[in-house]
């Protein structure tokens, strides 16, 4: 069994209902739709111009001196769809995914391996926030601060996730073949703690590709105590006939997911059907 955070639709789902964004939350932010709109284009020129022209952040995004035109029509692409997302107050799974992965282009998995500094996020969503002030009415301001707490926290998780690869002294080399190679489509180097093992591997991987996670594994209901009282939790096992590879042998016959990896080693996913 494996135990793994929630899948980043899972969490964005908990923690709207936490700060209380249900559906009559939602109709009274729709309310605010058209105008915020109507600014959406001159406040994307806006940020960027301010990222570019604050020093910290203008280095953080390798932008000292003259800006790669492409590369700033690609980020303000981006940065459109995702505004554009949010305006329409998008709640969906697939946006946690996309709001996850936008995470870990911050920490540097991202086209260009750029890493951008947690609190430059942070600050950035907290002037679009002031953005929209401007035009949301203070009564429901509070919702629009909640939904991009949330948004704020699906996005640390996979920034979290993508550092996890680089914690430990053992370096192994991750990768997947065939009907998984979609969802893991770049070998990744994961670090694990010395004397670390196939299931320490598998679990930040698997943890940093929820794509993986999808195809891979089933969850599987379990019962564990907490203060006395018996709880309900989700893990997690691999799906018949996966195999998981150590240097091309199957760990199913060397000590499963207790085997030890040491630096160099080759980790694979192999799912059947190949």
């Amino acid at each position: 069994m494996l135990d793994l955070p929630p899948p980043p639709e899972a969490q964005m789902r908990e923690q709207l209902a936490f700060v209380g964004l249900n559906e009559t939350a939602k109709r009274q932010m729709y309310l605010d739709g058209e105008p915020l709109l109507a600014h959406a284009a001159d406040w994307v020129a806006a940020a960027y111009d301010h990222l570019s022209r604050f020093a910290p952040t203008a280095k953080a995004l390798g932008w000292e001196g003259r800006i790669p035109e492409d590369e700033l029509y690609l980020r303000r692409t981006f940065f459109s769809g995702w505004i554009g997302r949010t305006i329409g107050v998008d709640t969906s799974g697939e946006f946690a995914r996309y709001l996850f992965h936008a995470g870990r282009v911050h920490a540097g998995y991202g086209p260009d391996r750029r890493f951008v500094p947690p609190e430059w996020v942070s600050l950035s969503l907290t002037l679009i926030l002031r953005m929209f002030s401007t035009v949301v009415p203070a009564e429901r301001l509070g919702l629009w601060t909640s939904y991009l707490g949330v948004q704020q926290e699906v996005m640390r998780a996979g920034f979290e996730a993508a550092l996890e690869l680089e914690k430990g002294r053992t370096a192994v080399k991750v990768d997947a073949l065939g009907l998984a190679l979609p969802a893991l489509p770049e070998p990744l180097e994961v670090r694990i703690p010395q004397g670390g093992t196939v299931l320490d591997a598998a679990c930040k991987v698997l943890t940093f590709r929820p794509e993986l996670r999808d195809i891979a594994l089933e969850p599987v209901q379990d019962t564990e105590e907490h203060a006395g009282w018996m709880e309900e939790v989700t893990r997690w096992r691999f799906k018949p006939r996966w195999a998981l590879l150590k240097n091309g042998r199957d760990v199913a016959y060397l000590e499963g997911l207790a085997t030890r990896l040491k630096t160099g080693d080759h980790l694979t996913f192999l799912p059947p059907g190949r």
